[in-house]
């Protein structure tokens, strides 16, 4: 391809290392402003002949392919550059901002705007995954800073394909050659041919692939535009960089034994209870309308099924609250809230604000709400428990293990809030969310007395608190000795390799009398090594400290049976009131379902029990899918036991786990699971193909699904 005035690189990327073509030019830029300008314009159209207005279009033809109509972020290394952009819309201005005001800029670019033009301040600690296109119109030299541009928008929680155009002119308007373009330009033609040897990582290990080669950008740059007449010297180390050395270093310095020691299928499976145990929208949504009462703060429901706040009160507006230093004030008003993430990706709500844990405005509303609630924190409340034959307690309890980072801060290792289950006495953990499936008592006692739980926090300490600081030990001392490992293999590398520059420098003293500096830098370089090693390696044994941390009890319930006309409100559940026979049928149910699942080719070590965890369904099972990508299948199903003709019930907890886990989750229907002629029906996505049938029972917090709606999936 022949290239005279410059050349535009496409980076395509979706959830895999970027892949690369090359876009011909066949016309000339005149300046580099002037040409943005056409492409932040929506680009000159179809018909003007001048050619700017060409050479852009190939630009907008690309662009439209990445469907960039929603979002672009266009960066420069250097505020007089972007001054002149920026110049040229009378709109826009330059202005620093501090952590608080560019977090306010981010999300106002989410939501309003459809182009960010920022300098390299923009290149790192801000996460713009909803964006997917970038142009990087000033390249910046250090190859690190376009590896941390590129991870603005490649990144975790990016749905879409990301583009990324890099503007390097090799050739200006007058046809006099510009060394830097056309030292750009070639690295990154033999980044496009390296791709294959690099394991398509690319712009991921560039900066090390450079260094490794003794390629250092920023000098070969400066040199250039001094003597340019060295330019064919400093393409020909361009096109000399080889790839292989790379992976020859990783192996030296230990880290492909380090990726040696990465558990994949246990990495999956922790994937898997990340995805099972996130906070679901719905209890956000229902704690935050509920908060919001209690403080005063009005949330109206739009036409649309989102939200809108007119007014924040002054009070969740204060500079005072604790939330406002750590993620800033909340704004004066939100037109149009949500609280599913979903539901952004829809164009007519991209302009839509996504409220949970972490923004401004619930966070302010969260601890308004612990300051007026903080008078009943350790009381206790009444609930009601359909399936209970007799009353108990839950104690919940907030737990810490706490340790040390290398250099002896100490750090949180594991928090969580558990539950212990109180039956006369006779204690058992049980997992803290159950009280999601039990309902508030309609008739609570006008009385409780004060009961005593230090047996229960006892139990805790001693038993399940101990636990997990056993278990982070020895997390923490498996990591350790990774590190330790990796650590001792690089430093032993990279000493040699320094210890071999010293002493080529050493032989060349006798004769070259002016190596003598490089000489004494490289033995000073050696001994910062040698001093590095000693500390890093000495750290590691602070990283397996794991001690426990207090324990603070948060509230009690109580739990009662129904009765009376309770039970009359429930209505007839179906479910066998024989608690023994119950738990028979709901067990043999899970065998017939495991055989069934290994008979459609799960492994059996894949499949797992994970009812007791109260997790929302009773089955996990996972298989590989497609071995070239490591893609997966996953099935969480719920079973349920059930005599034939009787309508089915699903817990509140495990209705909307199915909506969250929508098509891998699955609900499993055996009819007389304890008869030779038992029935199995499977209904993938049943929170899709029931919804229509379901009927809520509110006092139980249940869904109840009539017998005639089961029918298996297709």
């Amino acid at each position: 391809m022949v290239i005279r005035s410059g050349f535009l690189l496409r980076c395509v990327q979706r959830h895999k290392p970027p892949k690369h073509r090359h876009l011909q030019r066949s016309a000339k830029i005149g300046n580099r402003q002037d040409a943005f300008k056409s492409a932040a314009s929506a680009v000159p159209p179809r018909g003007q002949n001048d050619s700017e207005s060409r050479e852009f279009r190939a630009i907008r033809d690309a662009a439209q392919e990445a469907d960039w109509k929603r979002l672009g972020v266009l960066l420069g290394a250097h505020d007089e550059i972007l001054g002149s952009i920026v110049a040229r819309w009378p709109d826009l201005s330059i202005e620093q901002m501090n952590p608080h005001e560019r977090k306010r800029a981010q999300e106002q670019f989410r939501t309003t705007t459809q182009i960010c033009v920022a300098t390299e301040a923009a290149g790192e600690g801000i996460n713009l995954q909803f964006c997917h296109l970038m142009i990087n119109y000033d390249m910046p030299w250090n190859p690190t800073r376009l590896e941390q541009r590129l991870g603005r928008i490649h990144r975790i929680g990016q749905t879409r394909e990301c583009y990324a155009f890099n503007f390097v002119a090799t050739e200006s308007e007058d046809g006099e050659q510009i060394v830097e373009g056309r030292i750009l330009h070639r690295l990154l033609e033999k980044l496009e041919q390296m791709k294959v040897a690099l394991d398509n990582r690319v712009f991921d290990v560039i900066g090390e692939v450079l260094s490794l080669n003794d390629v250092n950008l920023p000098e070969m740059l400066r040199d250039a535009a001094v003597d340019p007449g060295r330019l064919d010297d400093y393409l020909d180390q361009i096109d000399n960089i080889d790839p292989n050395k790379l992976k020859e270093y990783e192996e030296a310095t230990g880290i492909a034994l380090a990726r040696s020691h990465v558990d994949f299928s246990g990495f999956q499976r922790q994937n898997l209870e990340v995805e099972e145990r996130r906070l679901m929208p719905r209890y956000v949504e229902a704690h935050f309308i509920e908060a919001a009462k209690r403080i005063g703060l009005r949330v109206e429901p739009r036409a649309d099924g989102l939200w809108r706040i007119e007014h924040v009160l002054a009070d969740l507006r204060s500079d005072r609250l604790n939330s406002a230093k750590k993620l800033g004030k909340a704004e004066q008003a939100y037109r149009k809230v949500a609280f599913h993430k979903e539901v952004l990706e829809r164009d007519e709500h991209i302009d839509a604000v996504l409220l949970g844990p972490g923004h401004a405005l619930y966070a302010a509303l969260d601890e308004r709400l612990n300051e007026q609630l903080a008078s009943v924190a350790g009381s206790q409340a009444v609930f009601l428990d359909p399936l209970a034959a007799s009353p108990y307690r839950l104690h919940f309890y907030e737990i810490a293990i706490k340790g040390q980072d290398s250099h002896g801060h100490d750090v949180p290792l594991h928090g969580e809030v558990v539950a212990v289950r109180d039956d006369a006495g006779v204690l058992q953990m049980v997992p803290a969310d159950c009280l999601l499936d039990l309902a508030s008592h309609p008739q609570p006692p006008a009385n409780i007395e004060p009961v005593a739980h230090d047996h229960a926090a006892a139990f805790v300490k001693s038993d399940y608190q101990l636990e997990r600081r056993n278990r982070c030990h020895q997390d923490r001392k498996h990591f350790a000795s990774i590190v330790r490992e990796y650590l001792t293999k690089s430093f032993e590398a990279r000493i040699r390799r320094a210890q071999n520059r010293y002493m080529e420098l050493m032989g060349e003293l006798g004769t070259r009398p002016e190596y003598k500096l490089a000489a004494d830098e490289a033995k000073k370089y050696i001994d910062d090594l040698e001093r590095t090693r000693k500390e890093r390696l000495a750290g590691l044994q602070r990283l397996e400290i794991a001690r426990t941390g207090p324990i603070r009890h948060l509230a009690t319930a109580l739990v009662l049976s129904p009765t009376g006309d309770v039970e009359r409100q429930m209505g007839r559940l179906g479910r066998e009131h024989d608690v023994d026979l119950r738990i028979r049928k709901e067990r043999t149910a899970e065998d017939i379902v495991i055989a069934r699942l290994i008979a459609d080719g799960f492994p059996k070590d894949q499949i797992e029990r994970v009812g007791h965890l109260k997790v929302g369904f009773d089955i996990r099972a996972h298989r590989i899918s497609d071995p070239a990508t490591g893609q997966i299948e996953v099935r969480r199903i719920e079973v349920k036991g059930y005599s034939r003709g009787n309508n089915i019930q699903m817990t509140t907890n495990e209705w909307y786990k199915a909506q969250q886990l929508a098509a891998t989750y699955w609900l499993a229907v055996v009819w007389d699971p304890l008869e030779t002629a038992n029935e199995l029906v499977l209904i993938q996505n049943p929170a899709e193909r029931l919804d229509h049938a379901k009927r809520e029972i509110t006092v139980a917090k249940m869904f109840e699904i009539p017998a005639q709606a089961i029918i298996p999936s297709r």
